[in-house]
């Protein structure tokens, strides 16, 4: 299985969990600036925005292949499937 966000899409989860974490997080007033600045820095379009989206889609793609494909052993020898 492969995930391949788009910039638009990863631009909205960094904009929900950037504001989850703002309103509902235990954090200094610094903290929540400093959340704020680093979406500020990331505006639709921008280079930042095109360089997260491709860390987001190569962790959460990172993350689905370690989930999915397993070393199992079968009849003495290991074995790479996916489940």
């Amino acid at each position: 299985m492969i995930v391949m966000l788009e910039e638009p899409e990863a631009w909205s989860l960094m904009m929900l969990v950037s504001a989850v974490a703002v309103d509902n997080a235990d954090l200094s007033d610094d903290g929540k600036e400093a959340i704020r600045r680093w979406r500020s820095d990331r505006p639709e379009g921008s280079p930042a925005l095109a360089k997260l989206t491709d860390d987001l889609n190569k962790a959460i793609n990172a993350h689905l292949d370690a989930k999915f494909l397993r070393r199992v052993k079968s009849k003495g020898w290991y074995e790479t499937v996916k489940k």
